[in-house]
Order: C-alpha cells, then sequence, then structure tokens
C-alpha cells in the first residue's frame, strides 16, 4: 500500500469516526486533571447520536474508537512505568486501554442490537443500564479496574456527588449517560418525540441537582471528635529503593511528626504508604516509631513491608503503633495491583513472570480488618483498595466509622494520576458516607467529611524542616503535588445514610435489568422468524 493509499484510509477512517473521536476527546477532558465535568454530560452526545442507527458490528467499532481514545488520555500517567519497569510497560498501558475499550464495544453493540430488535433497552434508559452494567463488569473481571467510570468525572459537582449516597457510582453514571442519551436521541427525532426526549433530560439535570441539595448535609465534629496529624514527606522513589535511605526517611518523617504534634494538638498520627520500606519489627525502625509514639503521647499508623515467617513471602501492609510505642495491629493490603504487585495467574504460568514481570512481588492479604485507635474505628484501605466501592461498604458494616487511605503514587510524578485518585476517594466518602483521611507520600492529602467536602493540609516544610502555615485560598490542593506538607485535620462523626445498600444494589440492579432487556430483544427476534406481528 502506498502513501496514497494510507492517506486515503485515514480519510475514510476519520470520516467515519471523527464523532466517536469528538466524544473520546470530552470525556477525558472531563476529568482530572482539566476537570471540566460539565463536559460529560455532553461527551458522548456525538458516539449516541452517530450509532443510534448503526447496526451492531458499527456500533461496537464506533463505541471501541471513542473507548480507546478515551481511556489513551485518561490513564497516559501508565507510561511512566516505562522509566521503572521497562519497555514492556508502555505495551502494558496500551493493552490495559485496549482492554477497557472492548469492553465499551460490547455495550455498544449491545445498545445497537437492541434498536434494531425495538427492545425497550433500545433507549436512553437502555443504554445507561447497559453503561452502568459494563462499568460493574470492568470494576470486578480479572480483579478489577474501574477507573475509568463515568461518574468519577462529577466529584467537583459536589450537589449531584451527593446521589452517590443513593446508588454509589454507578448511579451517577447512569444519570449522565442517560442525560447524554435523551439529548441525542432528541436531535435525531422531530416533532412530539423531540420534545419529550428534550424535556426529560433537563429534568434529570435539574431534579438530580435538587435531590443533591436536599442529601447535602453538615458535617458533625462534636459527637465522636478527633484531630488526625497528616505528613505528607514527598520522598523519590530513587530513595525508597536504596537501603542507604531506609532509616533515614523515617526518621525524617518522625521529626516531622514532632514538629507538626508540637504545634497542634492531634489525637491520631498517620503516615502514607511506604514510608518504611522495611519491616516495622527492624530495631533500628522500631525504636524511632516508639520514641515518636511515647513523646507525642499519640498512637501512629503507618505503612510497612509485613514478612511472613511461615511463606518467607512479604505483603504490602499498615501497622498499628499505640501510644506507648507497641504494636497492637496490622493489616496486609487484599486488593493487589496487577503488574504492580504481583503476576495474575504467575502461580498457576510461571513463565509470564518472564515476560512481564511484576514491579514487585507481595502475597494477598487474606481479610479485610477494623482497627480501633484514639477513641475510634477506622477502615484501612491501601492505595489501589480506594477503587473498590464494595470493599469500603463492607468496612462500614463491619463498624468502621471514618476510612483511611495510605498511598504513595510516587510512580506516577505530578501527572493527573494523583488527582484522579483523589475523586476516587471522594467517592468511597460519598457513598459510605463515612469520613475519609487521606495520606499520600506525593499528594494530595487532607480528609474528606461523609459528604464529599475536602480539608486540604495546611502547612508546608521550609528547608530548615520548620512547619508554617499557608493561605489555602492561595495555595491549593494542585499546589501541595510532590511537596513536602502536613496538617492536622479534624474528623467528622459518621453521617446518616438515605439508602444504606443502595450504592451496592444499584449496578446489580442494572446489570440485572440489561439481561432483561437484552431477553426482551431475543423474544421480539423469535416473534420475527415465526412470522408473529409486532404489537405497534
Amino acid at each position: 500500500m502506498g502513501i496514497s493509499g494510507i492517506l486515503c484510509g485515514m480519510r475514510t477512517f476519520l470520516k467515519t469516526n471523527a464523532l466517536p473521536l469528538v466524544s473520546g476527546v470530552l470525556l477525558a477532558f472531563s476529568f482530572p486533571k482539566l476537570a471540566l465535568f460539565p463536559l460529560a454530560w455532553v461527551a458522548l452526545g456525538p458516539l449516541v447520536y452517530q450509532t443510534q442507527s448503526a447496526r451492531p458490528s458499527q456500533g461496537a467499532g464506533r463505541f471501541f474508537v471513542a473507548g480507546l481514545v478515551f481511556h489513551l488520555m485518561l490513564l497516559h500517567w501508565l507510561m511512566s512505568n516505562v522509566y521503572w519497569a521497562g519497555s514492556w510497560a508502555f505495551w502494558g498501558y496500551v493493552a490495559v486501554c485496549v482492554y477497557l475499550s472492548l469492553w465499551w464495544a460490547a455495550g455498544g453493540a449491545l445498545w445497537c442490537w437492541m434498536r434494531r430488535k425495538r427492545s425497550w433497552g433500545g433507549g436512553a434508559v437502555g443504554l445507561a443500564l447497559i453503561w452502568v452494567a459494563v462499568e460493574y463488569a470492568q470494576a470486578r473481571a480479572l480483579t478489577g479496574f474501574g477507573w475509568s467510570a463515568v461518574g468519577y468525572s462529577q466529584g467537583r459537582d459536589l450537589l449531584f456527588l451527593q446521589l452517590a449516597s443513593l446508588g454509589g457510582v454507578g448511579l451517577i453514571s447512569f444519570l449522565v449517560v442517560l442525560f447524554n442519551g435523551l439529548a441525542a436521541l432528541a436531535l435525531a427525532e422531530k416533532g412530539r418525540l423531540r420534545l419529550v426526549r428534550a424535556g426529560g433530560a433537563v429534568v434529570i439535570l435539574a431534579a438530580g441537582h435538587a435531590a443533591g441539595y436536599a442529601l447535602l448535609g453538615t458535617p458533625d465534629y462534636r459527637a465522636r471528635p478527633l484531630t488526625v496529624g497528616l505528613i505528607q514527606p514527598d520522598f523519590p522513589l530513587e530513595m525508597k529503593w536504596d537501603p542507604e535511605f531506609t532509616v533515614e526517611m523515617v526518621r525524617n518523617t518522625a521529626e516531622k511528626s514532632r514538629a507538626l504534634a508540637k504545634e497542634a494538638p492531634v489525637n491520631f498520627i498517620v503516615w502514607p504508604e511506604a514510608v518504611i520500606m522495611d519491616s516495622i519489627e527492624n530495631p533500628a525502625i522500631n525504636s524511632v516509631l516508639a520514641s515518636l509514639a511515647r513523646d507525642t503521647g499519640v498512637p501512629l499508623y503507618v505503612g510497612s513491608v509485613r514478612f511472613n515467617r511461615e511463606t518467607n513471602g512479604a505483603a504490602n501492609s499498615s501497622y498499628l503503633v499505640d501510644a506507648e510505642g507497641k504494636i497492637v495491629d496490622y493489616y496486609d493490603k487484599v486488593h493487589l495491583v496487577p503488574f504492580g504487585e504481583y503476576v495474575p495467574f504467575g502461580e498457576y504460568v510461571p513463565f509470564i513472570s518472564a515476560f512481564v514481570p511484576a514491579i514487585g512481588d507481595a502475597e494477598h492479604g487474606q481479610k479485610l480488618k477494623v482497627i480501633d485507635a484514639a477513641g475510634r474505628r477506622f477502615g484501612p484501605l491501601i492505595c489501589f483498595e480506594v477503587l473498590f466501592g464494595p470493599q469500603a461498604e463492607e468496612l462500614r458494616a463491619m463498624g468502621a466509622d471514618y476510612l483511611i487511605v495510605i498511598t504513595n503514587l510516587g510512580w506516577f510524578g505530578a501527572s493527573s494520576a494523583i488527582p484522579q485518585e483523589l475523586e476516587l476517594a471522594r467517592m468511597r466518602a460519598v457513598e459510605t458516607r463515612l469520613p475519609l483521611v487521606h495520606s499520600a507520600n506525593t499528594g494530595i492529602s487532607g480528609v474528606f467529611d461523609p459528604y464529599g467536602r475536602f480539608t486540604l493540609v495546611d502547612g508546608v516544610f521550609d528547608k530548615a524542616g520548620n512547619l508554617r502555615r499557608f493561605n489555602r485560598d492561595l495555595y491549593g490542593a494542585k499546589d501541595t503535588i510532590m511537596q513536602r506538607v502536613a496538617g492536622a485535620l479534624p474528623v467528622a462523626a459518621p453521617g446518616g445514610r438515605p439508602v444504606p445498600l443502595g450504592p451496592t444494589v444499584f449496578p446489580v440492579s442494572a446489570l440485572v435489568l440489561t439481561g432483561v432487556a437484552a431477553l426482551s430483544g431475543l423474544v421480539e427476534r423469535k416473534n420475527d422468524a415465526a412470522g408473529t406481528p409486532r404489537p405497534q
């Protein structure tokens, strides 16, 4: 094929897929860093408009193109793993984006098939149900990766976000996609039906925000008072992997913790993931932590490695050190990062590790835990685990009255991975109506109230190690990324839940209804084959 043939092929591709490409770009822009969240309400419109009369194969192709552009833009920060793991990481990034886009293709094909069969699932409601079902499957298949759910784009819309307390991130995605579907199909119709669909879209937008206003409450800081001290040490990964700095990082963070506790009374101190790169039982490390706890008179919660003497393995873990300096509890990370902390199916197909080695090699934790500290009960989540809503739901059911997320996103520099992950944490807080403490190594650190309002740490360390306050109106969350900051922040009491099982039940209901819609399409197909006239 000559250059002219290639150019002709490109022109044909762009002509066929211009609208899907626009949809993918607009949706990516609605997520952080740009966070132009209103764009999500119109982003999928071009894709839906072009595919509303397409064959299933055409719908699959166009949804795939839109999904691929969207995921390549959204998850661009995965390419930074090339620096740490080699060139295979680039192809891993592409493979992840292709894999996630295939889910979009399947959803698009199903919706177009339902439209052609005149199933009730072929309308805007059916599209929204299919979308939620696809996101539900994405978040669970092959250990799950639901990072790109449309609902996560709406974290900055605090009113609308309150609907997550009714149906989780799935309900937010459902309503945004439903609006897109109604608006796009209205453009394809004429007369009264156009007005009905356009009016329905307006009602969804207005009623959703009105309901959110009614659900938005005031956090209670008096019922269960707790002030947590957060330290964001901002250690680069080069230091973390260098044994020469293993103890020094602990000493440095302990000094900053003392400076914070001296300036502002705290009941509890939290360090982020991976400050301690060796076992907490290492005498040199243990003595630093014990001394800090005794000197400040408050318990510590820290990330660490836990070596398993029975298996000779190691877990990505976290520990509670009481005010007397004794280790009293620990939690092993249950949901590990595939190819980051373990190789999927590596124990069954060992040669996989030779081609796609994991950056780390950790053991899976066996169970979730709720930990008692400073008069409160918290549910621990380590980094990647903030992605899993059911895990946070289970921690609340186990008795947690707030959540703690410790994380280390130093792998990804100052990329959009940091603010994107923060929106996942915000969603977990609103879904569970639990306050959430977010402690990060490189940013962003602070506390969410049960309604998703975020309070940023307000102290920065100068070169001499002194802590000075900054004005949050002038120095925002983006300014704390890759900075050494700290703060003493209050943690609210849990909020009331309007629909306790809603965030768990809604996506399952969407999956079931999608199946029912598909079956109705099959019934129509059988009626057609039998010559049964369709009801008008």
